[in-house]
């Protein structure tokens, strides 16, 4: 059955309000926008993490992206997964476009990422890249931009 893109998913939230409880470590997936603004919503802010200015600013940089995970390393975390193609972004397409995003396309993503997470003040961003490298790269796309991780401290 496919994912409804407007209904929440009470028990993912719930996971993440417990988690940030007993937990310095954890992850949950965000599939749809109205899980992830209920769990922004729910979730503790801390140190520079305003988990509503999140919700309120994310705008497209959420539908474009192809995983969104929420969680804790020590602080707030996310994980944002930049698209290889359309069709595996999170939210609804308007183009019927089929093709590959080229590099360009996902560094330009990318970019606009850590753009919006310099202004919600992350501490920490690094861009694993693909095919997966020994290091990831710190604060600007690279060549091949994988999954962004966003960090507050």
């Amino acid at each position: 059955m496919p994912l409804d893109r407007n209904v929440v998913n009470n028990d993912v939230v719930e996971f993440a309000r417990l988690g940030q409880k007993v937990s310095l470590k954890f992850l949950v997936p965000l599939r749809n926008r109205a899980t992830f603004d209920k769990c922004m919503a729910t979730v503790q802010g801390g140190n520079s993490f305003d988990p509503v200015e999140v919700a309120r600013t994310i705008g497209l940089l959420f539908d474009d992206a192809m995983d969104v995970e929420f969680g804790a390393e020590g602080s707030a975390v996310l994980y944002i997964t930049t698209a290889f193609f359309p069709n595996q972004c999170i939210g609804p397409r308007t183009d019927k476009r089929h093709e590959r995003y080229t590099d360009a396309e996902r560094q330009d993503y990318a970019q606009r990422v850590i753009d919006w997470a310099r202004t919600m003040g992350a501490n920490e961003i690094t861009v694993q890249q693909h095919p997966a490298t020994d290091q990831d790269v710190v604060g600007k796309p690279g060549e091949h931009p994988y999954r962004i991780r966003l960090w507050w401290d």
